[in-house]
Protein backbone atom coordinates (compact mmCIF):
# COMPACT_ATOMS: atom_id res chain seq x y z
CA UNK A 1 0.00 0.00 0.00
CA UNK A 2 1.59 3.41 -0.87
CA UNK A 3 2.83 5.86 1.63
CA UNK A 4 2.64 9.40 1.74
CA UNK A 5 5.15 10.78 4.68
CA UNK A 6 3.53 14.33 6.58
CA UNK A 7 6.33 15.09 8.32
CA UNK A 8 9.43 14.07 10.29
CA UNK A 9 9.89 15.16 14.21
CA UNK A 10 11.90 13.44 17.09
CA UNK A 11 10.80 11.16 19.85
CA UNK A 12 10.71 14.39 21.70
CA UNK A 13 8.92 16.47 19.78
CA UNK A 14 6.31 14.08 19.29
CA UNK A 15 5.61 13.14 22.98
CA UNK A 16 5.56 17.03 23.61
CA UNK A 17 2.62 17.83 21.06
CA UNK A 18 0.88 14.51 22.07
CA UNK A 19 0.52 15.72 25.82
CA UNK A 20 0.17 19.34 24.27
CA UNK A 21 -2.53 18.92 21.71
CA UNK A 22 -3.74 15.52 22.35
CA UNK A 23 -3.89 12.74 19.48
CA UNK A 24 -7.18 14.09 18.16
CA UNK A 25 -5.77 17.49 18.10
CA UNK A 26 -1.97 16.15 15.85
CA UNK A 27 -3.98 13.92 13.87
CA UNK A 28 -6.39 17.36 12.77
CA UNK A 29 -3.41 19.14 12.65
CA UNK A 30 -1.13 17.14 10.12
CA UNK A 31 -4.36 15.58 7.84
CA UNK A 32 -3.67 11.81 9.25
CA UNK A 33 -6.34 9.36 10.18
CA UNK A 34 -6.49 9.41 13.84
CA UNK A 35 -6.29 5.70 13.97
CA UNK A 36 -3.17 5.30 11.53
CA UNK A 37 -1.46 7.70 13.81
CA UNK A 38 -2.30 6.16 16.58
CA UNK A 39 -0.80 2.96 15.63
CA UNK A 40 2.39 4.85 14.59
CA UNK A 41 2.98 6.29 17.96
CA UNK A 42 2.20 3.15 19.65
CA UNK A 43 5.15 1.67 17.49
CA UNK A 44 7.48 4.23 18.50
CA UNK A 45 6.81 3.20 22.27
CA UNK A 46 5.27 6.86 22.82
CA UNK A 47 3.14 7.06 25.80
CA UNK A 48 -0.71 8.73 25.35
CA UNK A 49 -2.56 10.25 27.66
CA UNK A 50 -4.94 8.01 28.99
CA UNK A 51 -8.86 7.86 29.33
CA UNK A 52 -10.14 10.82 31.31
CA UNK A 53 -6.93 12.71 31.59
CA UNK A 54 -7.87 15.82 29.69
CA UNK A 55 -11.08 15.79 31.46
CA UNK A 56 -9.12 15.89 34.52
CA UNK A 57 -6.61 18.61 33.79
CA UNK A 58 -9.70 20.82 33.03
CA UNK A 59 -11.33 20.50 36.14
CA UNK A 60 -7.88 20.75 38.11
CA UNK A 61 -7.34 17.58 39.20
CA UNK A 62 -4.41 15.84 40.04
CA UNK A 63 -2.63 14.17 36.88
CA UNK A 64 0.61 12.21 36.37
CA UNK A 65 2.51 12.35 33.29
CA UNK A 66 4.44 9.49 32.29
CA UNK A 67 8.42 9.62 31.10
CA UNK A 68 9.20 9.37 27.55
CA UNK A 69 11.89 6.49 27.35
CA UNK A 70 14.90 6.99 25.51
CA UNK A 71 16.05 7.14 23.10
CA UNK A 72 14.25 11.03 22.79
CA UNK A 73 16.53 12.30 19.68
CA UNK A 74 15.27 9.32 17.66
CA UNK A 75 13.51 10.63 14.54
CA UNK A 76 9.78 9.78 13.87
CA UNK A 77 8.56 10.12 10.13
CA UNK A 78 4.33 10.54 10.55
CA UNK A 79 2.67 9.28 7.28
CA UNK A 80 -0.81 8.05 5.67
CA UNK A 81 -1.65 5.67 3.92
CA UNK A 82 -3.54 6.08 0.98
CA UNK A 83 -6.42 3.14 0.27
CA UNK A 84 -6.51 1.41 -2.22
CA UNK A 85 -9.47 0.09 -3.98
CA UNK A 86 -10.54 -3.29 -4.38
CA UNK A 87 -13.32 -4.66 -7.00
CA UNK A 88 -15.93 -7.24 -5.63
CA UNK A 89 -17.63 -8.63 -9.02
CA UNK A 90 -21.50 -9.14 -8.30
CA UNK A 91 -23.69 -11.31 -11.02
CA UNK A 92 -25.36 -7.90 -13.35
CA UNK A 93 -24.44 -5.52 -10.97
CA UNK A 94 -21.13 -2.84 -11.54
CA UNK A 95 -18.43 -3.72 -8.92
CA UNK A 96 -18.65 -1.65 -6.02
CA UNK A 97 -15.75 0.11 -4.49
CA UNK A 98 -14.41 -0.87 -1.12
CA UNK A 99 -12.50 0.56 1.31
CA UNK A 100 -10.11 -1.54 3.57
CA UNK A 101 -9.37 -0.71 7.07
CA UNK A 102 -6.64 -2.33 8.43
CA UNK A 103 -6.58 -0.68 11.48
CA UNK A 104 -10.24 -0.60 12.29
CA UNK A 105 -10.08 -2.64 15.42
CA UNK A 106 -7.69 -0.66 16.88
CA UNK A 107 -10.02 2.50 17.08
CA UNK A 108 -14.42 2.65 16.76
CA UNK A 109 -14.10 5.71 15.03
CA UNK A 110 -12.68 6.11 11.16
CA UNK A 111 -13.27 8.98 8.61
CA UNK A 112 -15.91 8.69 6.27
CA UNK A 113 -14.99 8.63 2.29
CA UNK A 114 -16.10 10.67 -0.08
CA UNK A 115 -17.31 9.06 -3.39
CA UNK A 116 -17.02 10.83 -6.41
CA UNK A 117 -18.83 9.65 -9.92
CA UNK A 118 -17.45 8.53 -12.64
CA UNK A 119 -14.77 7.23 -10.65
CA UNK A 120 -14.06 6.66 -6.88
CA UNK A 121 -11.73 9.05 -5.65
CA UNK A 122 -11.87 8.40 -1.79
CA UNK A 123 -10.16 10.85 0.64
CA UNK A 124 -10.24 10.49 4.35
CA UNK A 125 -10.91 13.03 7.14
CA UNK A 126 -8.25 13.70 9.85
CA UNK A 127 -10.96 13.92 12.81
CA UNK A 128 -11.88 10.46 14.13
CA UNK A 129 -16.16 10.99 13.71
CA UNK A 130 -18.10 10.48 17.36
CA UNK A 131 -21.50 11.79 16.29
CA UNK A 132 -21.97 12.16 12.63
CA UNK A 133 -18.68 14.11 12.46
CA UNK A 134 -18.49 12.39 8.68
CA UNK A 135 -21.98 14.30 8.01
CA UNK A 136 -20.98 17.32 9.63
CA UNK A 137 -17.83 17.32 8.15
CA UNK A 138 -19.37 17.28 4.50
CA UNK A 139 -21.99 19.92 5.29
CA UNK A 140 -18.78 22.41 6.29
CA UNK A 141 -17.08 21.16 2.93
CA UNK A 142 -20.54 21.84 0.81
CA UNK A 143 -21.29 25.18 2.86
CA UNK A 144 -19.66 27.37 0.35
CA UNK A 145 -21.37 25.81 -3.10
CA UNK A 146 -25.09 26.42 -2.35
CA UNK A 147 -27.31 24.21 -4.42
CA UNK A 148 -28.39 25.61 -7.68
CA UNK A 149 -31.64 27.55 -8.29
CA UNK A 150 -34.09 30.06 -9.87
CA UNK A 151 -37.13 31.30 -9.37
CA UNK A 152 -40.14 31.81 -10.89
CA UNK A 153 -43.40 33.46 -10.23
CA UNK A 154 -42.00 34.42 -6.88
CA UNK A 155 -41.52 30.71 -6.13
CA UNK A 156 -37.47 28.91 -5.74
CA UNK A 157 -36.83 25.88 -7.58
CA UNK A 158 -34.19 23.24 -7.04
CA UNK A 159 -31.91 22.36 -9.80
CA UNK A 160 -31.01 18.81 -9.01
CA UNK A 161 -27.79 17.80 -11.12
CA UNK A 162 -27.55 13.82 -11.45
CA UNK A 163 -23.81 13.03 -10.69
CA UNK A 164 -23.53 16.14 -8.05
CA UNK A 165 -26.82 14.78 -5.91
CA UNK A 166 -25.18 11.15 -6.12
CA UNK A 167 -21.63 12.38 -4.54
CA UNK A 168 -23.79 14.45 -1.71
CA UNK A 169 -25.78 11.27 -0.57
CA UNK A 170 -22.92 9.01 -0.34
CA UNK A 171 -20.46 11.96 1.46
CA UNK A 172 -23.22 12.83 4.31
CA UNK A 173 -27.14 10.84 4.93
CA UNK A 174 -30.23 11.98 3.17
CA UNK A 175 -31.10 14.13 6.34
CA UNK A 176 -28.56 16.27 5.82
CA UNK A 177 -28.43 16.62 1.92
CA UNK A 178 -31.81 17.22 2.34
CA UNK A 179 -30.87 20.52 4.98
CA UNK A 180 -29.15 22.04 1.71
CA UNK A 181 -31.95 21.88 -0.71
CA UNK A 182 -34.63 23.11 1.70
CA UNK A 183 -36.84 20.57 1.31
CA UNK A 184 -38.08 16.99 3.17
CA UNK A 185 -35.76 13.60 3.05
CA UNK A 186 -38.69 12.02 1.49
CA UNK A 187 -38.15 14.53 -1.77
CA UNK A 188 -34.15 13.89 -1.86
CA UNK A 189 -35.16 10.16 -1.83
CA UNK A 190 -38.04 10.52 -4.87
CA UNK A 191 -35.48 12.73 -6.53
CA UNK A 192 -32.72 9.96 -6.46
CA UNK A 193 -35.33 6.94 -7.64
CA UNK A 194 -36.20 9.44 -10.48
CA UNK A 195 -32.19 10.19 -11.60
CA UNK A 196 -31.48 6.54 -10.80
CA UNK A 197 -29.07 7.27 -7.88
CA UNK A 198 -27.84 4.51 -5.86
CA UNK A 199 -28.16 5.74 -2.23
CA UNK A 200 -25.97 4.03 0.26
CA UNK A 201 -28.14 1.02 2.35
CA UNK A 202 -29.47 0.80 5.91
CA UNK A 203 -26.56 0.57 8.68
CA UNK A 204 -24.31 2.66 6.14
CA UNK A 205 -23.42 5.59 8.56
CA UNK A 206 -23.19 3.45 11.27
CA UNK A 207 -21.03 0.86 10.04
CA UNK A 208 -18.87 3.67 8.91
CA UNK A 209 -18.69 5.38 12.28
CA UNK A 210 -17.63 2.10 13.78
CA UNK A 211 -14.26 2.11 11.44
CA UNK A 212 -15.48 -1.07 9.63
CA UNK A 213 -15.03 -1.51 5.77
CA UNK A 214 -17.94 0.02 3.48
CA UNK A 215 -19.27 -0.38 -0.39
CA UNK A 216 -19.88 2.59 -2.43
CA UNK A 217 -21.94 1.69 -5.02
CA UNK A 218 -21.09 3.31 -8.67
CA UNK A 219 -23.40 5.69 -10.34
CA UNK A 220 -25.08 3.63 -13.35
CA UNK A 221 -25.25 4.34 -16.84
CA UNK A 222 -28.90 5.88 -17.66
CA UNK A 223 -30.36 6.79 -20.37
CA UNK A 224 -32.90 9.30 -18.55
CA UNK A 225 -32.59 13.11 -18.22
CA UNK A 226 -29.35 13.66 -15.77
CA UNK A 227 -30.93 17.36 -14.56
CA UNK A 228 -34.51 17.25 -12.63
CA UNK A 229 -36.43 20.24 -11.40
CA UNK A 230 -38.26 20.63 -7.93
CA UNK A 231 -39.72 23.31 -5.24
CA UNK A 232 -38.07 24.55 -2.64
CA UNK A 233 -40.73 23.83 0.22
CA UNK A 234 -38.37 25.88 2.56
CA UNK A 235 -38.96 22.73 4.91
CA UNK A 236 -37.34 19.30 6.06
CA UNK A 237 -38.41 16.12 8.11
CA UNK A 238 -35.92 16.79 10.81
CA UNK A 239 -37.61 17.62 14.16
CA UNK A 240 -36.06 20.23 16.30
CA UNK A 241 -35.25 17.43 18.50
CA UNK A 242 -32.34 16.21 16.55
CA UNK A 243 -30.50 19.25 17.57
CA UNK A 244 -26.67 18.76 18.41
CA UNK A 245 -25.74 16.44 21.12
CA UNK A 246 -25.26 17.45 24.86
CA UNK A 247 -26.13 20.95 24.07
CA UNK A 248 -27.21 21.42 27.64
CA UNK A 249 -23.90 21.30 28.71
CA UNK A 250 -21.33 23.56 28.64
CA UNK A 251 -19.13 24.19 25.80
CA UNK A 252 -16.26 22.64 27.25
CA UNK A 253 -18.04 19.93 29.19
CA UNK A 254 -19.86 18.91 26.05
CA UNK A 255 -16.25 18.61 24.12
CA UNK A 256 -14.86 16.75 27.09
CA UNK A 257 -17.87 14.35 26.66
CA UNK A 258 -17.48 14.00 22.70
CA UNK A 259 -13.84 13.78 23.12
CA UNK A 260 -14.10 10.45 25.74
CA UNK A 261 -17.02 9.14 23.87
CA UNK A 262 -15.07 9.24 20.28
CA UNK A 263 -12.12 7.15 21.82
CA UNK A 264 -13.81 4.99 24.39
CA UNK A 265 -12.87 1.08 23.49
CA UNK A 266 -13.45 -2.17 24.98
CA UNK A 267 -10.37 -3.52 27.35
CA UNK A 268 -8.93 -6.14 27.18
CA UNK A 269 -10.36 -9.74 28.31
CA UNK A 270 -7.62 -10.46 31.04
CA UNK A 271 -7.96 -6.93 31.95
CA UNK A 272 -9.95 -6.74 35.29
CA UNK A 273 -13.15 -4.98 35.59
CA UNK A 274 -15.24 -2.79 37.67
CA UNK A 275 -15.56 -4.06 41.42
CA UNK A 276 -19.23 -3.75 41.17
CA UNK A 277 -19.28 -5.98 37.76
CA UNK A 278 -17.09 -8.56 39.24
CA UNK A 279 -19.56 -8.82 42.61
CA UNK A 280 -22.88 -8.44 40.26
CA UNK A 281 -21.51 -11.34 38.40
CA UNK A 282 -21.09 -13.67 41.63
CA UNK A 283 -24.22 -12.74 42.31
CA UNK A 284 -25.96 -13.75 38.98
CA UNK A 285 -23.56 -17.08 39.08
CA UNK A 286 -24.86 -17.62 42.40
CA UNK A 287 -28.82 -16.73 41.48
CA UNK A 288 -28.82 -19.67 38.75
CA UNK A 289 -27.04 -22.11 40.74
CA UNK A 290 -29.89 -22.07 43.15
CA UNK A 291 -32.66 -22.09 40.96
CA UNK A 292 -31.02 -24.37 38.10
CA UNK A 293 -32.78 -27.78 39.42
CA UNK A 294 -35.65 -26.01 41.40
CA UNK A 295 -39.31 -25.90 40.20
CA UNK A 296 -40.02 -22.19 39.28
CA UNK A 297 -43.43 -22.44 38.74
CA UNK A 298 -46.82 -21.97 40.13
CA UNK A 299 -45.95 -20.96 44.04
CA UNK A 300 -42.80 -21.46 44.02
CA UNK A 301 -42.09 -18.50 41.49
CA UNK A 302 -44.25 -16.58 43.39
CA UNK A 303 -42.61 -16.94 46.94
CA UNK A 304 -38.79 -16.99 45.21
CA UNK A 305 -36.95 -13.88 45.43
CA UNK A 306 -36.63 -11.41 42.45
CA UNK A 307 -34.15 -12.72 40.01
CA UNK A 308 -30.15 -10.15 39.33
CA UNK A 309 -30.38 -8.00 36.74
CA UNK A 310 -28.99 -9.60 33.91
CA UNK A 311 -29.94 -13.21 35.40
CA UNK A 312 -32.83 -14.24 33.53
CA UNK A 313 -32.50 -12.50 30.57
CA UNK A 314 -29.62 -13.73 28.73
CA UNK A 315 -27.39 -16.66 28.47
CA UNK A 316 -24.11 -17.48 30.43
CA UNK A 317 -22.48 -16.99 27.40
CA UNK A 318 -23.21 -13.22 26.76
CA UNK A 319 -22.73 -12.42 30.41
CA UNK A 320 -19.40 -12.07 30.03
CA UNK A 321 -20.19 -9.75 26.15
CA UNK A 322 -22.28 -7.47 28.71
CA UNK A 323 -20.55 -6.92 30.85
CA UNK A 324 -17.33 -6.02 28.91
CA UNK A 325 -19.79 -3.14 27.92
CA UNK A 326 -20.59 -2.34 30.46
CA UNK A 327 -17.02 -1.93 32.01
CA UNK A 328 -15.83 0.20 29.01
CA UNK A 329 -18.73 2.54 29.51
CA UNK A 330 -17.93 2.85 33.18
CA UNK A 331 -14.42 3.30 33.28
CA UNK A 332 -14.63 5.68 30.37
CA UNK A 333 -17.60 7.98 32.46
CA UNK A 334 -15.87 7.96 35.63
CA UNK A 335 -13.74 10.59 35.27
CA UNK A 336 -16.37 12.77 34.72
CA UNK A 337 -18.47 12.32 37.58
CA UNK A 338 -20.65 9.57 36.51
CA UNK A 339 -20.93 6.24 38.92
CA UNK A 340 -22.14 2.85 38.69
CA UNK A 341 -25.16 1.31 40.85
CA UNK A 342 -25.51 -2.03 42.45
CA UNK A 343 -27.68 -3.30 40.22
CA UNK A 344 -25.71 -1.84 37.30
CA UNK A 345 -27.38 1.38 36.46
CA UNK A 346 -25.81 4.42 35.41
CA UNK A 347 -25.59 7.48 37.70
CA UNK A 348 -25.37 10.24 35.07
CA UNK A 349 -25.39 13.74 35.92
CA UNK A 350 -27.10 13.19 39.27
CA UNK A 351 -29.90 11.01 37.74
CA UNK A 352 -30.01 7.11 37.58
CA UNK A 353 -30.19 5.78 33.82
CA UNK A 354 -31.21 2.18 33.76
CA UNK A 355 -29.66 -0.15 30.88
CA UNK A 356 -32.38 -3.14 29.92
CA UNK A 357 -30.34 -6.04 28.16
CA UNK A 358 -31.60 -8.28 26.62
CA UNK A 359 -31.04 -11.42 24.16
CA UNK A 360 -32.83 -12.42 20.88
CA UNK A 361 -34.40 -16.20 20.81
CA UNK A 362 -34.34 -18.41 18.30
CA UNK A 363 -37.66 -20.26 17.51
CA UNK A 364 -37.40 -24.28 17.07
CA UNK A 365 -39.27 -26.98 16.51
CA UNK A 366 -39.26 -29.24 19.87
CA UNK A 367 -38.48 -32.60 19.42
CA UNK A 368 -39.57 -34.47 22.01
CA UNK A 369 -37.72 -36.22 24.77
CA UNK A 370 -37.85 -39.89 25.77
CA UNK A 371 -40.10 -39.15 29.00
CA UNK A 372 -42.46 -37.11 26.61
CA UNK A 373 -42.52 -39.97 24.18
CA UNK A 374 -43.16 -42.53 26.80
CA UNK A 375 -46.51 -40.22 27.94
CA UNK A 376 -47.89 -40.20 24.36
CA UNK A 377 -47.63 -43.62 23.87
CA UNK A 378 -49.07 -44.15 27.55
CA UNK A 379 -51.97 -41.61 26.41
CA UNK A 380 -52.73 -43.28 23.12
CA UNK A 381 -53.21 -46.77 24.85
CA UNK A 382 -55.01 -45.90 27.32
CA UNK A 383 -57.55 -43.80 25.00
CA UNK A 384 -58.22 -47.38 23.54
CA UNK A 385 -59.78 -48.08 26.74
CA UNK A 386 -61.11 -45.06 28.86
CA UNK A 387 -62.57 -41.97 27.35
CA UNK A 388 -61.88 -39.47 29.90
CA UNK A 389 -57.98 -40.15 28.93
CA UNK A 390 -56.02 -37.00 29.29
CA UNK A 391 -53.78 -35.82 26.56
CA UNK A 392 -50.13 -35.07 27.94
CA UNK A 393 -49.27 -31.50 27.20
CA UNK A 394 -46.25 -31.32 25.53
CA UNK A 395 -44.82 -28.01 23.85
CA UNK A 396 -44.23 -27.68 20.50
CA UNK A 397 -41.86 -24.82 19.66
CA UNK A 398 -38.62 -24.38 22.23
CA UNK A 399 -36.76 -20.85 22.18
CA UNK A 400 -33.04 -21.00 22.40
CA UNK A 401 -30.60 -17.38 22.84
CA UNK A 402 -28.71 -17.01 20.00
CA UNK A 403 -25.68 -14.39 20.89
CA UNK A 404 -28.15 -11.34 19.79
CA UNK A 405 -27.91 -8.72 21.76
CA UNK A 406 -30.77 -5.53 22.78
CA UNK A 407 -29.91 -2.52 24.96
CA UNK A 408 -32.76 -0.04 25.73
CA UNK A 409 -31.74 3.03 27.93
CA UNK A 410 -34.28 3.98 29.85
CA UNK A 411 -37.10 2.94 28.49
CA UNK A 412 -36.91 4.84 25.38
CA UNK A 413 -33.61 5.10 23.45
CA UNK A 414 -32.29 1.30 22.20
CA UNK A 415 -29.55 0.11 20.26
CA UNK A 416 -29.05 -3.72 18.82
CA UNK A 417 -27.09 -6.27 17.12
CA UNK A 418 -27.65 -6.06 13.20
CA UNK A 419 -25.67 -7.07 9.84
CA UNK A 420 -24.45 -3.75 9.90
CA UNK A 421 -23.22 -3.07 13.68
CA UNK A 422 -22.97 -4.86 17.17
CA UNK A 423 -23.70 -3.18 19.99
CA UNK A 424 -19.22 -2.62 20.97
CA UNK A 425 -19.34 -0.72 17.74
CA UNK A 426 -22.15 1.82 19.31
CA UNK A 427 -20.47 2.08 22.59
CA UNK A 428 -19.17 6.23 21.93
CA UNK A 429 -23.37 6.61 20.75
CA UNK A 430 -24.27 4.73 23.78
CA UNK A 431 -22.55 6.90 25.92
CA UNK A 432 -24.18 9.84 24.88
CA UNK A 433 -27.29 8.62 24.90
CA UNK A 434 -26.76 7.66 28.64
CA UNK A 435 -26.01 11.31 29.03
CA UNK A 436 -29.15 12.48 27.29
CA UNK A 437 -31.53 9.95 29.68
CA UNK A 438 -30.56 11.23 32.16
CA UNK A 439 -31.24 15.32 31.21
CA UNK A 440 -34.68 13.83 30.14
CA UNK A 441 -34.99 12.03 33.35
CA UNK A 442 -34.07 15.68 35.07
CA UNK A 443 -36.21 17.17 33.42
CA UNK A 444 -39.17 15.24 33.69
CA UNK A 445 -38.74 15.32 37.51
CA UNK A 446 -38.44 18.87 37.34
CA UNK A 447 -41.18 19.24 35.36
CA UNK A 448 -43.13 16.57 37.83
CA UNK A 449 -42.17 18.79 40.86
CA UNK A 450 -43.18 22.03 39.71
CA UNK A 451 -46.80 20.53 38.52
CA UNK A 452 -46.39 19.12 42.09
CA UNK A 453 -45.78 22.87 43.85
CA UNK A 454 -48.67 24.38 41.33
CA UNK A 455 -51.25 21.62 42.54
CA UNK A 456 -50.49 22.28 45.95
CA UNK A 457 -50.61 26.27 45.38
CA UNK A 458 -53.62 25.88 43.68
CA UNK A 459 -54.93 23.36 47.12
CA UNK A 460 -53.78 26.05 49.36
CA UNK A 461 -55.25 28.72 47.50
CA UNK A 462 -58.54 26.51 47.60
CA UNK A 463 -58.12 26.13 51.21
CA UNK A 464 -57.98 30.06 51.72
CA UNK A 465 -61.26 30.61 49.88
CA UNK A 466 -62.96 27.88 51.58
CA UNK A 467 -62.48 28.86 55.27
CA UNK A 468 -63.27 32.77 54.33
CA UNK A 469 -66.79 31.71 52.40
CA UNK A 470 -66.80 29.67 55.59
CA UNK A 471 -66.29 32.41 57.91
CA UNK A 472 -68.24 35.23 55.67
CA UNK A 473 -71.20 32.11 56.02
CA UNK A 474 -71.21 31.94 59.90
CA UNK A 475 -70.88 35.64 59.91
CA UNK A 476 -74.16 35.99 58.12
CA UNK A 477 -75.91 33.55 60.19
CA UNK A 478 -74.82 35.71 63.16
CA UNK A 479 -76.28 38.94 62.04
CA UNK A 480 -79.23 37.02 61.10
CA UNK A 481 -79.75 35.81 64.53
CA UNK A 482 -78.82 39.28 66.19
CA UNK A 483 -81.85 40.44 63.75
CA UNK A 484 -84.22 37.95 64.38
CA UNK A 485 -83.82 38.68 68.26
CA UNK A 486 -83.89 42.50 67.54
CA UNK A 487 -87.68 41.70 65.51
CA UNK A 488 -88.65 39.27 69.07
CA UNK A 489 -87.65 42.40 71.19
CA UNK A 490 -89.72 45.01 68.94
CA UNK A 491 -92.98 42.82 68.55
CA UNK A 492 -93.17 42.52 72.59
CA UNK A 493 -92.53 45.83 72.98
CA UNK A 494 -95.09 46.09 71.02
CA UNK A 495 -97.69 43.85 72.77
CA UNK A 496 -97.38 45.36 75.67
CA UNK A 497 -98.00 49.01 74.26
CA UNK A 498 -100.88 47.97 73.26
CA UNK A 499 -102.42 46.05 76.52
CA UNK A 500 -103.12 49.07 78.30
CA UNK A 501 -101.74 53.14 78.67
CA UNK A 502 -98.53 52.52 80.42
CA UNK A 503 -97.50 54.70 83.32
CA UNK A 504 -94.36 56.50 83.88
CA UNK A 505 -92.07 53.56 85.22
CA UNK A 506 -93.54 51.31 81.82
CA UNK A 507 -92.84 53.57 79.38
CA UNK A 508 -89.14 53.96 80.61
CA UNK A 509 -89.00 50.31 79.82
CA UNK A 510 -90.40 50.75 76.25
CA UNK A 511 -87.65 53.00 75.71
CA UNK A 512 -85.01 50.99 77.54
CA UNK A 513 -86.04 47.59 75.63
CA UNK A 514 -86.46 49.61 72.04
CA UNK A 515 -83.23 50.62 72.54
CA UNK A 516 -81.55 47.03 73.61
CA UNK A 517 -83.37 45.92 70.53
CA UNK A 518 -81.86 48.56 68.37
CA UNK A 519 -78.26 47.79 70.03
CA UNK A 520 -79.16 43.61 68.85
CA UNK A 521 -80.55 45.02 65.17
CA UNK A 522 -77.55 45.00 62.79
CA UNK A 523 -78.82 47.41 60.44
CA UNK A 524 -79.14 49.74 63.73
CA UNK A 525 -76.08 48.50 65.36
CA UNK A 526 -77.17 51.06 68.06
CA UNK A 527 -73.98 51.29 70.91
CA UNK A 528 -74.66 50.33 74.78
CA UNK A 529 -73.82 52.30 77.83
CA UNK A 530 -72.45 49.05 79.18
CA UNK A 531 -72.03 46.60 76.09
CA UNK A 532 -70.51 48.91 74.05
CA UNK A 533 -71.45 48.26 70.14
CA UNK A 534 -72.13 44.45 69.14
CA UNK A 535 -70.16 42.08 67.34
CA UNK A 536 -72.62 40.86 65.02
CA UNK A 537 -70.27 38.73 63.12
CA UNK A 538 -69.04 36.07 66.19
CA UNK A 539 -71.11 33.09 66.82
CA UNK A 540 -73.58 33.15 69.88
CA UNK A 541 -71.63 31.97 72.03
CA UNK A 542 -68.75 34.29 72.28
CA UNK A 543 -71.83 37.00 72.07
CA UNK A 544 -73.10 35.64 75.60
CA UNK A 545 -73.72 37.94 77.79
CA UNK A 546 -72.11 36.97 81.68
CA UNK A 547 -72.29 38.45 84.52
CA UNK A 548 -69.08 39.95 85.75
CA UNK A 549 -67.31 38.45 89.19
CA UNK A 550 -65.98 40.86 91.66
CA UNK A 551 -62.30 40.27 90.42
CA UNK A 552 -63.05 41.41 86.85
Amino acid sequence: MPEETIIELTRKQLYDEIWEISVVGLARKYDISYSRLMKQIKEATIPVPPSGYWTQLRYGKLITKPELPDPADAIVSLYKTVPRIRIKKKKDEPPPKRIEKKEAKSTKSEPAPSAIAGGASLKETATPPAIDTAASAVSEKHAVSEPETYTRYGQTYNVYDRETLYKEVWEAPVTEVAKRYQVSDVAIHKVCKALEIPKPPAGYWAKLRAGKSVSIKPLPKSDRATRKIGIRTGVTDQLEAEKEALAFFSEEHRSAILAVASQILLSDEDTRMHPKIIAHRKAVVEWKKQHKNSDTRGWNRRTSGPAPVLADSISDETLLRVCRIIDALIKAMEPLGCSLTDSLSFFVNGETVLLSFSEFKDKVTHIPTKEENMQILKYEEERTRYSWAAKPQIRKYDHFFNGRLSLVINGKKSFRDCKSYVLEDRLGDIMIELYEAAEEIKKAREEAERKHQEEECRKEERRKRYNVEVDKTLALTSFAEDYDIACKIRRYVAVVEASGKPDEKAAEWIEWAKAKADWYDPTVSREDEFFGKREHEKDAEKKKLEHKAYWR
